[in-house]
């Protein structure tokens, strides 16, 4: 993309003309070297108020008398306070008809820029892009809420018009904030709130499909979720992860007059904690070892309201809403002595050492349609290597597509703050590793029907803890059982190995996955240790294939064991191993694949490069499927094979998960690994299998399931909550009431029910796919 050209609208307070006159503000354009434009600087006075305690109502008049030929001059000079604060209430909440946006775009265009000026600036830039700031300091509230995004010029709206785009951005300055350029990479971690039964947030928890849809397109996030996030499991994570984005996702409003979002509290007494700027900075702050602290370059609020300040003074708000925001999402703003929009707040910083450079909030509630676009948009550009404030800002012509712009404002609800002396680039390095990673990714997924993979989330938070450092205490061993047994009704058990993996590779860890067909069988069932090693290396060599290496450059140490056993004295074993098959040869076996899983583990680090920052040490990870199928040998592999380290060390651990069934034809070794599980209980996560019973409570597993159906399916908005329950109580029942194999796009009962749903209209198409098909370059 071609450089753009600057341009920042500078806003302020001025002195009012005299005693009980209405407040008073300046306005002038500056281009990239600070020189004012002609005919650009302006002084707006505030329309009269009816009711001087009316504070909410105070809104600028147009600077007149606007230029000749100005489109909608008469209308806009006979604006007053209580239509345009109407507008901006109705607005607010995502409200709007009868061409209401676009006449409060003309009023914003006007006020600030007016057709001479922005010819003016559409000349200099000569075809560029334009980068169009806003910068507006705390006294001057009534002007920083206003909707900027929506300026229109008389026959486009600016963030939609043909030709040059036009990114459009708030401009924020953060004392201590670093002048260097802000390196960051796809690497995002989402930051989710309590989804059950919460619809507003439900708009924002879309991004489950958002993620696997970006496949299609060949690109990938190394993104991580923390669903029902309080302060300390985002802390945790953050230090854990280190992300270049944070995405949050959950209620947005204001508490003791700031903004505020809202997580869960660790107190089991309370339901939620609200957190306003300052605690949020503490939470998304890491130190160094030199005492220097650093946040997010980049920060997502998908949340009400996160870019909109609240009102100074005692307004009567009651008179407008006797609804507040946090708990319904009422549109009118309450009235507390603050008048930062957080999103402006957290770019601020903590005063020191400055803030995160970019972050993008919502300017009223959010909505579906608006979240999916802007979502998409914005990763993608990121993924392709694009700024990440152009993604955001300059992408925004996309949402008109899929909106009646004259009607909507949903599309204009994502506002973006950036440091004024911020300058961001996507690390190219980080990015290249992030689409290796994801094409490796791939070769370990084989099932893809259904294409979502639901819910199971437990499973990855304890995999989570499995594969920590090596510094960080934790259990190394996950056993997963099934005690149904219904060839009807699986379980998932192999697609959830296979999604452990994928989660492994994208962590930077290194999966070895052995998976059981049970129509085909594989190619070997271990009844022995020395066979059980031979299908770890099986698996480890296939791991190799996925990572794209070549041939192997040495022989494994299983193999060469083999060859010992053989009576080949000149066979390549390590010493330890060596030593141990005079010993143990049990040992001996284990310390062969040990050694071959950390070196097939380094061979792929050094092939992909150096780790992603704050991926600490990678791992190797095995995952096996049906260990029942081991035989007499199935509870040998526990007691014999596995340590509190996992087939590694405590200093280098190799996590292992693996699931084994109640089959008719494997009773015996089933028992034998429960009583083996048994004896090893301090150092192992056991959990059983059951179907997704959760998701009656759940909304977000079926909602991911029906975004990933071809076309892609939402509930409709109009539907009242109790109506959708019944309706996602027919969808669970026609999946066995939540068996993982009756979600699959061929599961006659799911079509069924689907079909009934989108014939009763509670289920509908989304639109976004082919709104963003149309704006592929």
């Amino acid at each position: 993309m071609t450089a753009p050209v600057r341009f920042t609208v500078v806003l302020g307070a001025a002195d009012p003309a005299g005693p009980g006159t209405p407040a008073a503000w300046s306005s002038e354009v500056r281009d990239a070297t600070g020189a004012v434009l002609a005919g650009s600087a302006r002084r707006l006075q505030a329309l009269p108020l009816d009711d001087q305690d009316d504070v909410l109502l105070t809104f600028p008049a147009c600077h007149a008398p606007l230029a000749d030929g100005a489109a909608d001059a008469d209308v806009l000079h006979a604006l007053d306070a209580r239509t345009l604060g109407r507008w901006y209430a109705n607005m607010a909440g995502g409200q709007a008809s009868d061409g209401m946006a676009r006449r409060f775009g003309r009023y914003l265009f006007e006020l600030v820029l007016g057709q001479p000026v922005w010819d003016a600036m559409l000349a200099a830039a000569a075809a560029a892009p334009i980068d169009l700031r806003i910068a507006c300091p705390p006294e001057a509230w009534a002007l920083m809420r206003l909707p900027w995004e929506l300026m229109h010029d008389g026959q486009h709206f600016l963030a939609a018009r043909p030709g040059p785009l036009v990114l459009m951005s708030r401009v924020v300055t953060a004392p201590g904030a670093t002048a260097t350029p802000r390196v960051f990479s796809p690497r995002v971690l989402f930051v989710v709130g309590s989804l059950q039964d919460d619809a507003e947030v439900r708009a924002g928890a879309e991004y489950l499909g958002l993620l696997r849809r970006l496949q299609a397109l060949d690109l990938t996030l190394d993104s991580r979720v923390l669903r029902d996030a309080t302060a300390e499991t985002l802390q945790a994570e953050i230090a854990r992860f280190q992300p270049s984005v944070v995405h949050f996702i959950c209620h947005g409003g204001f508490i003791e007059g700031r903004g505020a979002l809202r997580l869960l509290a660790s107190d089991p007494g309370l339901p939620y904690v609200d957190y306003t700027a300052p605690q949020l900075l503490a939470l998304l702050a890491t130190t160094d070892e030199a005492g220097t602290t650093r946040y997010p370059p980049v920060v997502v609020l998908n949340a009400c309201y996160s870019a909109t300040p609240p009102v100074p003074g005692d307004d009567p708000v009651d008179r407008l809403s006797a609804a507040p925001v946090f708990g319904t999402g009422s549109a009118v703003l309450p009235t507390h002595a603050d008048t930062i929009p957080l999103g402006a707040e957290l770019v601020r910083g903590d005063g020191i050492n400055g803030g995160p450079a970019l972050v993008v909030g919502m300017g009223g509630k959010v909505a579906d349609l608006a979240c999916r676009l802007f979502t998409r948009q914005f990763y993608q550009s990121l993924l392709r290597g694009n700024p990440t404030w152009s993604a955001a800002a300059g992408r925004r012509g996309a949402f008109t597509h899929g909106f009646d712009p004259l009607d909507s404002v949903d599309w204009a609800m994502p506002v973006v703050f950036v440091e004024a002396s911020a300058e961001l680039a996507v690390d190219p390095a980080e990015l290249d590793m992030a689409r290796r990673r994801e094409t490796a990714a791939r070769q370990f997924r084989r099932q893809s029907d259904p294409p979502a993979f639901c819910g199971r989330f437990a499973f990855f938070d304890q995999w989570r803890q499995l594969t920590s450092p090596a510094s960080t205490p934790a259990r190394r061993l996950l056993a997963i059982s099934m005690s149904a047994f219904d060839a009807d009704r699986q379980l998932g058990g192999t697609r959830l190995l296979e999604e452990l993996a994928v989660s492994a590779v994208h962590a930077g860890h290194v999966p070895i996955l052995r998976t059981y067909n049970s129509k085909s069988g594989s190619p070997e069932r271990p009844t022995d240790v020395p066979a059980i090693a031979r299908e770890l290396l099986a698996a480890a060599l296939q791991t190799r294939l996925n990572y794209g290496l070549g041939a192997l450059t040495t022989v494994p140490q299983v193999l060469a064991l083999v060859q010992r056993q053989q009576g080949d004295a000149t066979a390549p074993l390590d010493p330890a191993v060596s030593t141990a098959w005079l010993l143990d040869q049990t040992e001996a076996w284990r310390l062969a694949i040990q050694k071959d899983l950390w070196h097939v583990r380094d061979e792929i680090v050094a092939h992909l490069g150096v780790p992603a920052q704050g991926s600490g040490t990678p791992l190797a990870v095995v995952l096996l499927d049906e260990v029942q199928r081991y035989a007499d040998a199935a509870g040998r592999f526990v007691a014999d094979l596995l340590r509190a380290g996992g087939l590694g060390t405590p200093q280098d651990p190799i996590p292992v998960a693996f699931t084994y069934r109640k089959d008719p034809n494997y009773a015996g070794p089933f028992e034998q690994l429960r009583t083996a599980l048994d004896a090893v209980s301090n150092w192992a996560f056991r959990e059983e299998l059951h179907p997704l019973r959760e998701a009656l409570t759940d909304r977000s597993i079926y909602l991911h399931l029906l975004l990933q159906r071809t076309p892609p399916l939402v509930p409709a908005r109009a539907v009242p909550p109790q109506e959708l329950d019944e309706w996602f109580a027919l969808i669970h029942e026609a999946t066995a009431d939540g068996y993982p194999s009756h979600l699959k796009s061929t599961a006659g009962q799911l079509r069924i029910a689907l079909r009934a749903c989108r014939q009763a209209s509670v289920i509908v198409e989304a639109d976004d796919e082919q709104v963003l098909q149309a704006l592929e370059p």
